[in-house]
């Protein structure tokens, strides 16, 4: 019943509709394959899909779950992702930004793949060999070596860390489909450093030819590979020229060549506003992904410890400052963290810091997801916690809890695409 009162008033509003203008501006204006009237009845079946699993935690303020502040600021990225549906464009990007919520890859994983089985699937995305740094890596890749690769302090990328080895080795690339979406590919890219251009990469174990292209950027270089059926394996061997260099590795791009959506998600343990924007290649590195969406996920870190707001206003503005200097005309979205404890009681700096990132996300025209609100308020983690859903830290969730995260984002994504498409 819902449902026909809904294709009724559309179909009403349709009729109502004023002819295009005569002023020229055919921007305004929608392809007439487009079919917005089955982009709003699709998301509604979307909508009542995620709700069946929301409605077991009665904790969940579903009414609050929900982009604020997305028009227009998140106007063109909806757009994009109805040409994306209609056969207009072939392929639009996200980039997540975040902590050690984000590093796991649940969350991002979780929203990923739902956001694939509608819109296309163009991809695992962004990866890096977490392992071989000495930290956690998501469940659906593994990435290893039987070479020496070591951390490096002082040169980080795009993903938060940075790997060196000498002029030789190995990595092989194996991927899963654990959220329970194909994650095979065909393309992968490589950031290294700028004087990487003169590696030789060669991938083994294929069943067809190899293209390789390279480009060379002013502080990265990018080595790609391509060939026509995908793979959930490869194993890449490469040689320096000159047996003095090290290869030096930022991070490794896994896609598909077809129409779809492509998920990147950059997730470093103890990340803060302050500690990213002390990384110039951070952001510079960003532009190689040609994100048509950046969602920024940090917060937690800036309200550990002895919590002053000047300090965290600052570190904020110089994170967005550093962000919108290489990406300025990408679209933004805040997810404000979630519900913790400090020093054994609740958190009362996390209230700050969404607070403070809400106000700024209205004052600069920035849509922002407020997870806190959503997950069930002040004090709430204790309760996540008891239905196994965060751990005995009360700061971080178990994979159970952060894909319900990912759930919850992905519906209040999908509640915005379909006002947009009303609209």
């Amino acid at each position: 019943m819902v449902l026909m009162l809904l294709i009724m008033s559309l179909s009403l509003a349709q009729a109502d509709k004023k002819p295009p203008s005569a002023t020229g501006n055919e921007d305004e204006q929608y392809p007439e394959d487009i079919d917005l009237l089955e982009e709003i009845i699709q998301s509604y079946y979307l909508l009542l899909d995620t709700e069946s699993l929301v409605q077991q935690y009665p904790i969940i303020n579903q009414e609050d779950n929900l982009i604020e502040n997305d028009n227009p600021a998140l106007s063109g990225f909806y757009q994009k992702l109805v040409e994306l549906r209609s056969g207009q464009r072939q392929r639009v990007s996200i980039l997540q930004i975040g902590d050690s919520h984000i590093q796991p890859g649940y969350f991002s994983g979780t929203a990923r793949a739902s956001l694939q089985r509608y819109f296309g699937n163009a991809g695992r995305g962004l990866v890096f060999p977490w392992k071989l740094a000495g930290t956690n890596q998501p469940d659906d890749i593994r990435i290893t070596s039987t070479s020496a690769w070591k951390r490096s302090k002082e040169e980080i990328g795009m993903c938060g860390y940075g790997l060196r080895a000498k002029a030789s080795g190995n990595l092989t690339i194996q991927t899963n489909n654990f959220f329970k979406t194909d994650n095979s590919f065909n393309a992968i890219t490589l950031i290294l450093k700028e004087r990487q251009n003169t590696y030789g990469w060669q991938a083994q174990g294929l069943a067809d030819e190899v293209s390789a292209s390279t480009a060379a950027f002013a502080d990265a270089s990018i080595y790609q590979m391509t060939w026509t059926d995908p793979v959930n394996k490869v194993e890449l061997d490469f040689q320096a020229d000159n047996p003095a260099d090290e290869a030096f590795l930022y991070g490794i791009s896994l896609e598909k060549n077809q129409p779809g959506l492509l998920y990147h998600a950059v997730g470093t343990n103890g990340a803060g506003f302050d500690r990213f924007s002390q990384i110039a290649e951070f952001f510079t590195q960003f532009r190689l992904l040609n994100p048509d969406l950046i969602i920024i996920s940090l917060g937690t870190n800036d309200a550990q410890g002895r919590f002053r707001e000047d300090a965290f206003l600052k570190g904020l503005g110089h994170f967005m400052e550093a962000l919108r200097k290489y990406n300025s005309a990408v679209p933004l979205l805040f997810t404000l963290p979630p519900d913790s404890y400090k020093k054994g009681k609740c958190n009362q700096d996390i209230l700050k810091v969404c607070d403070l990132i809400s106000r700024y996300a209205r004052q600069q025209d920035i849509a922002f997801w407020n997870l806190q609100k959503v997950m069930g308020g002040d004090g709430s983690i204790a309760q996540w916690r008891t239905l196994g859903l965060a751990r005995t830290d009360y700061k971080h969730f178990t994979p159970k809890g952060y894909m319900l995260m990912g759930q919850l984002f992905y519906q209040a994504l999908i509640k915005g695409y379909k006002t947009y498409a009303e609209r």
